[in-house]
């Protein structure tokens, strides 16, 4: 079995493509998705699970993804482009989060909205 190749990694296209990764807009319903074109990749689970530090990881910046040790600190749809045809997704976490529950069925909403649209 090979070991990874840290070096190789960096140098791969995907590497290359993942850390020209940029913020493009925050969105608490349909209206403020960016237009639908091209591949999209979201990441999605429970509240606190990394989600956004594993976008912050892959792209490696720090700093792309708000990333907090608070459950439910993702409360928008975050939206961030490699390239014009591709984009990565931070959705909010289900479950546990200090937040009250109205704003939980919103996010609820959010994320179906999302998803089937």
């Amino acid at each position: 079995m090979s070991r990874f190749d840290e070096k190789a990694w960096a140098q791969s296209d995907i590497a290359k493509l993942l850390k020209k990764a940029t913020f493009i807009t925050s969105a608490a319903d349909p209206k403020g998705y960016p237009e639908d074109k091209g591949v999209e990749i979201g990441f999605a689970g429970r509240s606190n699970v990394g989600k956004s530090t594993c976008l912050n990881a892959i792209t490696q910046q720090t700093r792309l993804a708000h990333a907090s040790k608070t459950p439910g600190r993702t409360q928008l749809i975050n939206f961030f482009e490699l390239s014009p045809l591709q984009k990565l997704i931070d959705l909010p976490g289900y479950g546990y989060a200090k937040v009250p529950p109205e704003v939980k069925k919103k996010w609820a909403k959010n994320i179906e909205a999302y998803l089937t649209e």
